[in-house]
């Protein structure tokens, strides 16, 4: 597909918009309160002081630095050489009109070399939407590709992710203190934790891109994607595969 006809897919229009702000902030909240009271259970225990609670600041501490972080990162990714901005105002407008309830106001194309398909990231109110410069010329797939990207910009995923990873480290490190030998099993916990989050992540986006472009695009989509797919431990710790995911889908289709 050339840049060009990006702006000519027709992403449809959404009977209802996507998850709002209301979505990233019980995330936000329920992590905080998962280490708060994982912290509070050890220290009534008796195996550690009230000074425990300074990790649960401390992830506070972080919640707070990683709006910087992601303009910084955002910042990265439009001065990047491997990709290009292109005019796409039709699309812009379609994945506005769906992610504007959970605050997205700008929403950037730029085309390149794209790790897979698509990828998306967010920070704030800015958003940047890339896409590889030889996605297949498959309408359908693309619509599903790019409905999926619009899914984790209104899911806020850049921010959901590390949110689920201190959480787990926060917990990690308080039943570390009350039972050392519990850290080795617990770093496993960690990665199946932060696997877990993924994995229900992109099934979660999934299923809203479904729901915004139909079934015959996640078809498509997945059909393409299993020609390129390559199991690797990063892709088990991210993304289901592609097999996994339609049959999701389908299953979805018919509830």
């Amino acid at each position: 597909m050339l840049p060009a006809d990006l702006d000519t897919i027709g992403l449809p229009a959404l009977s209802r918009p996507m998850p709002g702000r209301g979505r990233r902030l019980a995330w936000c909240w329920g992590s905080f309160a998962v280490s708060v009271a994982v912290t509070a259970v050890v220290v009534a225990a008796g195996f550690s002081t009230g000074a425990l609670f300074v990790e649960p600041l401390a992830q506070l501490v972080v919640f707070a630095v990683l709006p910087a972080v992601h303009r910084l990162r955002l910042a990265g990714l439009l001065a990047d050489g491997r990709y290009r901005t292109v005019p796409a105002p039709a699309l812009a407008a379609a994945v506005l009109a769906v992610t504007a309830p959970s605050g997205v106001r700008e929403v950037t194309v730029r085309v390149g070399q794209v790790g897979g398909f698509t990828r998306c990231f967010r920070a704030g109110g800015r958003t940047v939407v890339l896409v590889h410069e030889r996605l297949p010329v498959v309408p359908e797939a693309t619509r599903f590709f790019l409905a999926h990207e619009a899914a984790h910009l209104a899911r806020y995923d850049t921010f959901r992710r590390p949110a689920a990873l201190m959480t787990a480290l926060v917990c990690l490190y308080a039943v570390g203190t009350a039972w050392p030998l519990a850290l080795i099993p617990g770093v496993v916990a960690v990665v199946a934790v932060v696997a877990a989050v993924n994995r229900s992540g992109e099934r979660d986006c999934d299923r809203l891109a479904l729901r915004w472009v139909g079934l015959a695009s996640a078809e498509q989509a997945f059909s393409v994607a299993q020609r390129a797919y390559r199991r690797s431990v990063r892709s088990l710790l991210t993304h289901p595969a592609p097999a996994r995911r339609l049959a999701a889908c389908r299953l979805s289709a018919e509830e």
